[in-house]
């Protein structure tokens, strides 16, 4: 038997809200960008579809108050084996980025310093 969570809107009357269903992954990575608080107010977003060495693309890269960088790999629908694979050789890659690369993946995302970001 599957195990169901539900997010309640929380009043007078608490009620769970509905369930529903994005359109695409596309339209979650847009939501993100927007407003990065979905995942995170400590993340900083630093990076969107950086092609990497493995010929993919990382939906988005942040950067934590650790300066650790976190991977953001988005998926719908979908966890079949080489969903993992993709995300090992994505976080290899992220692993060897040198500060200069960093740098520049985050001067491409930000329009070169005059993107706002939250």
């Amino acid at each position: 038997m599957p195990i169901q969570h539900a997010i309640w809107k929380v009043g007078d009357k608490p009620e769970p809200l509905s369930a529903s269903q994005l359109a695409s992954e596309q339209k979650l990575e847009e939501m993100i960008v927007r407003d990065p608080r979905i995942l995170s107010s400590e993340w900083l977003l630093i990076g969107r579809q950086e092609v990497t060495s493995h010929g993919g693309r990382i939906d988005l890269l942040a950067i934590a108050p650790d300066g650790s960088l976190v991977l953001i790999e988005l998926k719908r629908d979908r966890t079949p084996r080489e969903i993992i694979s993709q995300a090992l050789d994505y976080a290899s890659w992220v692993e060897q980025l040198s500060p200069d690369k960093i740098a520049q993946i985050y001067q491409r995302f930000s329009n070169g310093g005059t993107r706002t970001l939250r």
